[in-house]
């Protein structure tokens, strides 16, 4: 659930969105089959996108919903530059239109395809700049900018503003549901994606932290059970909270195949326990669902409890977030919506909570969480610290053991962001300052991240 995506793609491309050539012998270069998936990305009205991956690109139809949300979000993208990298490749940085979101498309060519087609996060450009703001100002912008999408029926979520334990904003926008029968206010609770994760990372440790564990304990120390192999023996505690394990992920064909009987951390170790490490683990960063699911086991090991009745009990309750828990109550809580209001959203079953991430709680739960931290009612602060100070490069950010550790306009801030389908969470703290920023949303990436981003960047800077 890390903020970034790749589809691989099959089929021939919609001619009518390409240029005209003037021999079919000439074959389109990698510059014309950009032109032709950004006015397909870029057409007003929607239709021609769907139908373009419809009629054209088979293998993309299962996440046609997710991009006309990303399109509808963005508001179309405006092309900066673009360079052929390879003899049949092609790759373009890109910006939103209506947020300050810039991404990097790239494009593999094939026999008159698309083969394949990765669109990812990218920096700011050389001297592009986003001035601060006064506290007041930042804080109009961004009401000013939240109600213009919920308007437009781009946003609906809640989001939180805070200074310390003093709250500046708390606003909620749009509906919980398809239909528009529930309004979203600012006690709705909404599924959290990876952010959850955070939870399972101050469980684990707190076990640490009164010695029932040991950052350098392997898995085959912790699990008995888990099957012998290298990985086993060799990825650790410090590993699994770091990302550096090689442990991967767990979605895909097995997973889909498996998932109403995937339950808890040991069905998982059933299915999935086997596989080798992807890399050498401690080598590298590499973020991992699967990792987050064994520290799940190991806390269950760890403290003879369920994982999500030790956060309840260990995390949630001397934190006061009472709204907090690893499943959904459907009559207080908003459906996750994928796709696009413009094409028509479409609610999605709620999902259910993990050690990875998939539980659900509101912005002023994740504000009590922030406080809880910063006051070392959860932590003591050598391992306040631990959580929140970066180990090791993780792409365009750093990780700690546990959180996401990045840099917004020059102010780094701490937390976690959650992305599936039709949900969408970000969780910021800016220790210097002292603010946090919440936002969580019932539509996909990046509607809460482009929100998160859009105040962070503008907070004035302590």
């Amino acid at each position: 659930m890390i903020l970034s995506r790749r589809y691989v793609l099959g089929g021939g491309l919609a001619l009518a969105c390409l240029p005209r050539r003037a021999s079919a012998a000439q074959p389109l270069t990698p510059a014309d089959w950009l032109s032709g998936w950004l006015a397909a990305f870029n057409d007003p009205g929607g239709a021609a996108y769907s139908d373009f991956v419809r009629r054209n690109i088979p293998n993309l139809v299962p996440y046609l919903e997710e991009d006309l949300g990303v399109r509808e979000a963005s508001g179309g993208l405006v092309l900066l530059r673009s360079e052929q990298t390879a003899p049949r490749e092609i790759t373009a940085w890109v910006r939103d239109r209506n947020w300050d979101r810039f991404s990097k498309v790239v494009l593999s060519i094939g026999d008159d395809t698309i083969d394949d087609l990765s669109f990812t996060g990218a920096p700011a450009p050389s001297g592009f700049a986003i001035g601060r703001m006064s506290e007041a100002e930042a804080l109009g912008a961004l009401r000013r900018k939240l109600r213009a999408e919920a308007a437009a029926g781009r946003f609906s979520g809640s989001v939180l503003v805070a200074k310390g334990d003093q709250i500046l904003l708390r606003e909620a926008y749009g509906a919980q549901d398809a239909g528009n029968a529930r309004a979203v206010i600012p006690a709705t609770r909404f599924c959290i994606g990876s952010a959850g994760k955070m939870f399972t990372a101050v469980g684990v440790l707190q076990l640490v932290q009164v010695g029932r564990l040991s950052l350098s304990d392997t898995i085959a120390m912790r699990l008995p059970d888990y099957p012998d192999t290298p990985l086993a023996r060799s990825v650790t505690v410090r590993h699994l909270l770091t990302h550096t394990g090689g442990t991967g992920d767990f979605f895909g064909p097995d997973y889909d195949t498996h998932a109403p009987a995937l339950r808890t951390p040991s069905d998982f170790v059933r299915l999935f326990g086997r596989r080798d490490p992807l890399f050498p683990p401690g080598s590298r960063w590499g973020y991992s669902n699967f990792g987050f699911i064994l520290l799940g086991a190991i806390l269950e090991q760890a403290s003879g409890q369920s994982w999500d009745a030790y956060l309840q009990r260990n995390v949630f309750s001397p934190a006061g977030m009472t709204a907090t828990s690893a499943v959904a109550a459907p009559e207080e809580t908003a459906e996750p919506l994928n796709g696009a209001a413009q094409t028509g959203l479409k609610p999605l079953p709620y999902y259910v909570g993990l050690p990875a991430g998939g539980g659900y709680s509101t912005v002023d739960d994740l504000h009590r969480f922030a406080l809880a931290l910063r006051q070392d009612a959860l932590l003591d602060p050598t391992h306040r610290r631990m959580l929140t100070t970066p180990v090791i490069p993780a792409g365009n950010a750093q990780w700690s053991l546990g959180l996401r550790i990045a840099t917004r306009n020059g102010e780094r801030c701490f937390g976690h962001g959650g992305s599936a389908p039709g949900v969408n969470a970000d969780f910021a703290v800016y220790p210097r300052g002292g603010y946090t920023v919440i936002t969580l949303c019932n539509r996909g990436h990046p509607h809460a991240s482009n929100v998160a981003e859009f105040v962070g960047t503008r907070l004035p800077i302590a």
